[in-house]
């Protein structure tokens, strides 16, 4: 008999961040940004269980006063790193049976939970890609110029190509026209199989990685395949105080 095969949802969440300070704990709509996110990825039809990861304390206090699945690490470089070593707490039985890893990230409490799930289909679909995750159209010309935008390009097929902060692609008279050329920008969504992601931490930084500060090259320098969801759009992240002013503008309750 196949076993079930089952998807574990990781939210890494740092209460330091140097750009915004606090940020999983600051005030949305009444409650916690990391407790909106938490419920959104929780409604995920494919995910069997969600943690949320932390070296705080007081992050892991408010989802624990409403029953989540919480664990306490040390400080780390990346969100990356903070979902492996969670891994690395968990059980070892019951790390087995998780055949997908989704890192969510803690700073979106708009995420969607039917690209989570869309995310986790992909790469169990593909069994070529080692992980999946999602890009959205670009129809402003300011988006596909930031610095602060990633975005990707794909194959036929949907395997990403390349990613980068620079506009991707960048036509030989540098004229932005959504119409005829397919900008996409990358949300920061990702599955992975489990023991990929287990090894990823060992495999050395990439010279495109460096160059780009974009730990997605890592894998595709090595050789390996990311499969590319394409979605319709997403609410954004939060990186400042002012990107959450902006998403509490947008939020679908905002104007009802």
């Amino acid at each position: 008999m196949t076993a079930m095969l089952k998807a574990l949802g990781v939210i890494p969440a740092r209460l330091g961040s140097s750009r915004f300070p606090g940020k999983p704990l600051a005030e949305f709509f009444g409650k916690p940004m990391i407790e909106h996110t938490y419920r959104a990825a929780s409604e995920s039809k494919l995910l069997t269980k969600v943690i949320v990861a932390s070296d705080s304390a007081r992050v892991l206090d408010v989802i624990g006063a409403i029953g989540g699945h919480t664990m306490l690490t040390g400080e780390c470089a990346t969100g990356t790193d903070r979902v492996v070593e969670a891994l690395n707490r968990l059980d070892r039985a019951e790390l087995a049976g998780y055949d997908v890893i989704v890192n969510i990230q803690g700073d979106e409490p708009g995420v969607n939970p039917t690209h989570i799930d869309a995310c986790i289909t992909a790469l169990r679909g593909d069994p070529a890609s080692v992980m999946s995750t999602l890009a959205a159209p670009i129809i402003d010309e300011r988006e596909a110029r930031s610095r602060d935008v990633v975005k990707c390009v794909t194959d036929v097929n949907s395997n990403a190509l390349y990613f980068s902060r620079a506009m991707l692609p960048h036509s030989k008279t540098g004229v932005f026209n959504p119409q005829t050329t397919p900008y996409l920008r990358h949300v920061g969504m990702y599955a992975f199989r489990t023991d990929f992601l287990l090894r990823f931490p060992a495999m050395p930084p990439s010279a495109l990685e460096l160059a780009e500060d974009l730990e997605q090259l890592r894998v595709l320098s090595a050789g390996h395949k990311i499969k590319i969801v394409r979605v319709d759009s997403t609410l954004p992240g939060v990186d400042t105080l002012a990107d959450l002013h902006e998403l509490t503008a947008r939020w679908p309750t905002a104007s009802s």
